[in-house]
């Protein structure tokens, strides 16, 4: 079954350690490894110029440069796995190092065939 580990933290009040790129790499080949790794993606900070937030209302498209601003947890990046069950994915979530100041959302992928 795959899942997504959904990762976010409050910039506001913590982030990354200097450390924790090597912590990255290690649960990077743990996964790999293990055979679960599908895929895997980090975000930068939002750039007005890099980034854009869409919406249509009533037929009309609205695109806004940066993201929208929400307070608290952001995005902060996300990894596929492919494990057996929700028990599995929450141990590796567990291990995601940004779940130690922020957390981790598990969802479950949904794979159209076709």
């Amino acid at each position: 079954m795959k899942f997504s580990l959904l990762y976010q933290y409050d910039p506001s009040k913590t982030g990354p350690t200097e450390g924790e790129i090597a912590d990255w790499l290690a649960f990077d080949k743990d996964m790999r490894d293990a055979g679960v790794f599908v895929y895997a993606v980090g975000y930068h900070a939002p750039e007005p110029s890099l980034s854009r937030t869409v919406t249509i209302r009533d037929g009309s498209t609205n695109v806004t440069p940066g993201v929208t601003d929400h307070p608290g947890d952001v995005p902060a990046g996300l990894c596929v796995i492919d494990v057996p069950d929700i028990e599995a994915a929450t141990e590796w979530a567990a291990r995601v190092p940004t779940a130690r100041y922020g957390s981790v959302e598990i969802r479950t992928n949904v794979e159209y065939e076709g």
